[in-house]
C-alpha cells in the first residue's frame, strides 16, 4: 500500500509569472542582480528558474512586480524583500536553467499582505473561470 504524502507548505502557492529580480547577497553588497521571472508564489516564498546557480542557505534581495488586480484595480506593486535559496538544481527540460526555490525571510508586513490579497483575487478569479467553462 502506498503512502500518502503530505502537504508541508502552510500557504496556498499559486502558478504566477511574474516579473523578477533575484540579488546575491555578499558580505558588502550584492552580486549584480539577475533578471527572470516567478514560476509560481505565496506569501511564504517563490519559485523561478535562473541562468546562475546560487547555492541553498545563500542569502538573496528579492523585487517582485505585483501587476494591478481586483476590483478596486490596485495599483501594480515593487515588493522589495529578503529570502533565502532553499533548492536550486539544474532544470532537466532546460540544463542551461536552474530551477530556484527561495522562502521570503524579511517581508514588510504590507507587502506581504499585498501578496497575500493578490494570491487570494487569483484563485477565487480561477475558480469563477473554472465554473463559467464548465458546460
Amino acid at each position: 500500500m502506498a503512502s500518502e504524502v503530505s502537504e508541508r507548505r502552510k500557504n496556498p502557492r499559486i502558478d504566477a509569472r511574474l516579473a523578477l529580480q533575484v540579488e546575491k547577497r555578499l558580505k558588502g553588497g550584492t552580486e549584480r542582480p539577475a533578471t527572470t521571472e516567478s514560476l509560481n508564489l505565496s506569501s511564504g516564498g517563490l519559485y523561478c528558474h535562473l541562468r546562475n546557480y546560487i547555492a541553498p542557505m545563500s542569502k538573496v534581495a528579492l523585487t517582485l512586480l505585483l501587476p494591478s488586480f481586483g476590483r478596486q484595480g490596485k495599483k501594480t506593486q515593487v515588493i522589495n524583500c529578503e529570502g533565502i535559496v532553499v533548492r536550486c538544481v539544474k532544470d532537466e527540460a532546460d540544463p542551461e536553467n536552474y530551477e530556484l526555490a527561495c522562502c521570503f525571510t524579511d517581508v514588510r508586513k504590507e507587502d506581504r499582505l499585498m501578496i497575500e490579497d493578490y494570491i487570494g483575487w487569483r484563485l477565487m478569479r480561477d475558480l469563477i473561470d473554472e465554473r463559467l467553462s464548465r458546460p
